[in-house]
């Protein structure tokens, strides 16, 4: 990711606008089910299995309504990203903060792609700084409206 913003690394079918989960397991699951269907990976379990392993050590809920779930996949060789927008807040996601999660970035790399994975995980964290200014991203209903949304965030647009 090293240079690059996030909405360049982020397309739109990889964007879950609200989905209907209601804990984090099952957010993590749509994920994996997600990146399954746009082709950045073909088991979704083993997905599952690498964020909830990355999870036990501490939560990826960041602060301030932020998520970043992460994984290394061993032989993955690219970094993908995903996204969610949890408006209501998803309150069974634990936070360092407390507060329920209304925006989640998922980035899953490899050994390989290290850089740019802390990269973007370092960006990420950037964003969350500005939850004052995240609320176009929440309240987009299209995967093409959070992409724009971003782009113009991450001051592209």
């Amino acid at each position: 990711m090293g240079g690059l913003c996030l909405y360049q690394k982020l397309q739109a079918d990889r964007v879950l606008i609200d989905p209907p989960v209601g804990s984090r397991e099952e957010l993590f699951a749509a994920f994996a089910e997600l990146f399954a269907r746009t082709g950045g990976v073909t088991d979704p379990a083993e997905v599952v299995a690498h964020l909830k392993e990355r999870e036990a050590i501490l939560s990826t809920g960041i602060g301030r309504g932020v998520a970043v779930p992460h994984a290394q996949i061993e032989g993955l060789g690219k970094v993908l990203v995903a996204a969610s927008t949890h408006p209501s807040g998803l309150a069974d996601y634990p936070s360092l903060d407390g507060e329920p999660i209304r925006l989640a970035f998922c980035l899953l790399g490899d050994a390989t792609t290290a850089a740019p994975h802390l990269a973007g995980l370092a960006r990420i964290a950037r964003l969350a700084r500005r939850s004052d200014e995240l609320e176009p991203l929440i309240n987009a209903t299209t995967g093409e409206e959070f992409v724009a949304a971003l782009k113009r965030l991450e001051g592209e647009g």
